[in-house]
């Protein structure tokens, strides 16, 4: 089998983990060959990490989803994988599976998929508040309950005693959640804060400017050319 390259910078991918589901723990270790696994391998130059599949990564459709409205202007935001947050939780972080594509990125792959897209960051910010404090509140949660992000799984309906890894885990998760949870906020956001003042926060976000729209076709670049003459 060929080896696998970082699309952003080149280097080699190497396995890390499957990705979890509502009902299991992530684990790490699996064979890359697993069938029918999501696995993620992770560059160790640039930081990325990559879904692995046959098909190349659409680098242009990584980049579109990531992009957002804010106050007038676009911007980029992106779940940090260089976040003390997801050191600390490691295949256990909140928000391993928040991104809208294959890529999981750090700062500086960041700034690589702006560059291999031909676009422009301004400069990186780490906000101390929004949703990237969920995220740390749910990591740390996540070191006490047999489900991953269990909290969030049971809001959004996806898990439930029916479909949980057994209903003594699932009742240990509903007693261990409600009585640590007011306990985890408190550590959880200073944390958070000092972790975005020291630019290692959850979550990074920036201006984002596109390249202009090029003609699509040499008979389109000529066409202005033709009109002149005329």
């Amino acid at each position: 089998m060929s080896e696998s390259r970082c699309p952003l910078c080149g280097a080699p991918l190497y396995g890390w983990l499957e990705l979890p589901d509502p009902a299991s723990r992530p684990t790490v270790g699996r064979p890359v060959e697993a069938q029918g696994a999501r696995l993620l391998e992770r560059c160790e130059d640039c930081g990325a990490a990559v879904e692995a599949a046959a098909a190349p990564v659409d680098l242009e459709a990584e980049l579109d989803g990531l992009v957002r409205r804010q106050d007038g202007g676009t911007e980029v935001a992106i779940a940090n994988r260089a976040s003390w947050q997801a050191s600390l939780g490691g295949e256990g972080w909140a928000a391993i599976d928040q991104r809208p594509g294959r890529l999981l990125l750090t700062p500086a792959s960041l700034r690589l998929l702006a560059e291999r897209t031909g676009s422009e960051l301004g400069e990186l910010r780490f906000p101390p508040t929004g949703r990237n404090q969920g995220w740390m509140w749910q990591t740390l949660l996540n070191g006490l309950t047999f489900h991953p992000n269990f909290a969030r799984e049971v809001r959004a309906g996806r898990l439930r005693a029916a479909n949980a890894r057994s209903g003594f885990a699932f009742a240990a998760d509903c007693v261990a959640t409600v009585l640590a949870a007011p306990l985890v906020f408190l550590l959880a956001v200073p944390l958070e804060l000092v972790a975005a003042l020291a630019r290692r926060g959850g979550e990074v976000v920036a201006s984002l400017r596109r390249p202009s729209a090029r003609p699509s076709s040499p008979a389109a670049e000529a066409e202005p050319a033709v009109r002149a003459g005329r």
